[in-house]
């Protein structure tokens, strides 16, 4: 329970009610997201007390009386993005920008507790061969599948990749799923240059020689496709000076509200640049799964460190982890 920025503690609470369109799940394992540490330092404004968690996946334990997808026992993936379904973008087909957005685990309880209710919509079957720790991976995927698609990779694409985390590894599988002919990571942590080199990036770099890599590839032309997943504004800014003209920068990462970055409209309007958010991942969650139950995306190293609940006021502080990848929380394991 979040009680405030910084204050997470473990404590008994009751069990959740179910309602009739709501299945309750026993939380099997739920991962911790950028999102999560940046409500934990306050840098993302959510109202508390909050379960957090919202990348998760669990069986069922108890169905509401309007539910007949799902039966007690059912492995079950998690879509934590709950929608109204009445706003002006939700009727417009983007529900994913919906104005009373309430998220899993940001706007009401989410995955870090042993169990959970979730509104039926919001759950996918976990198909067989598919384990339920992989099955907390299929959120994080899904808003890559997202980015990519706001990236627009297309055949033959230079693409860069700024940050070689979790995420950043997703995003460097899926722009050569795409069909990417070079892709470049950037990344300045070297503990992390293996988990890119597994995914398949082409070439990883520190920052200060992104240029010089990238120069190699394209002479001055520069990338094709810049998609920023690291977070850091200093990057952000620095997305535009590799992009080439006419390419795409996507700001895929989470970064601090209120902050900014300098940015040219000159160059934006006179190199015909596209910049692009992701928010989220509206209509890929099945995709992301379908990709994972293929075995198209590769989730070998993903998951670093396996922790359980009292652990997790630890896990908000990445940098005491020796080389972090993904970090679950293991709630009812087996």
């Amino acid at each position: 329970m979040l009680r405030g920025v910084g204050d997470l503690q473990v404590l008994d609470i009751d069990d959740p009610t179910c309602g009739d369109d709501d299945v309750v799940i026993a939380v099997a394992s739920c991962g911790v997201c950028g999102t999560d540490r940046s409500i934990f330092r306050g840098e993302y404004e959510v109202s508390t007390p909050i379960v957090l968690g919202h990348e998760f996946s669990g069986t069922v334990v108890e169905v509401g009386a309007s539910v007949s997808r799902f039966v007690v026992g059912d492995p079950v993936a998690v879509d934590p993005n709950v929608v109204d379904d009445v706003c002006f973008f939700c009727q417009r087909g983007h529900s994913h920008l919906c104005s009373g957005l309430s998220p899993l685990g940001v706007g009401r309880p989410g995955g870090f507790a042993e169990l959970a209710v979730v509104p039926s919509r919001y759950l996918y079957a976990v198909p067989e061969g598919v384990s339920l720790l992989d099955a907390a991976l299929v959120e994080p995927l899904a808003c890559c599948v997202r980015g990519i698609d706001q990236a627009g990779v297309s055949v033959g694409d230079v693409v860069v990749v700024s940050g070689a985390g979790p995420i950043g590894c997703f995003l460097i599988q899926l722009a050569r799923l795409s069909g990417a002919a070079a892709v470049i990571s950037i990344e300045p942590e070297e503990s992390r240059h293996p988990f890119a080199q597994r995914a398949g990036a082409d070439v990883i770099c520190h920052p200060s020689d992104a240029a010089v890599e990238l120069g190699r590839r394209r002479g001055a032309v520069g990338a094709d496709v810049v998609i920023e997943a690291s977070g850091s504004l200093v990057a952000a800014q620095s997305s535009f000076e590799l992009v080439r003209r006419g390419g795409t920068v996507l700001l895929f990462g989470v970064y601090p509200q209120g902050e900014t970055v300098p940015v040219s409209p000159f160059r934006i309007n006179e190199d015909e640049l596209r910049v692009v958010g992701s928010l989220n991942n509206p209509s890929t969650h099945a995709r992301a799964l379908a990709l994972i139950s293929s075995g198209r995306i590769s989730l070998e190293g993903v998951i670093s460190h396996r922790l359980p609940l009292e652990d997790l006021p630890h896990a908000m502080h990445l940098e005491d982890f020796d080389r972090p990848g993904k970090i679950v929380i293991d709630l009812n394991p087996g």
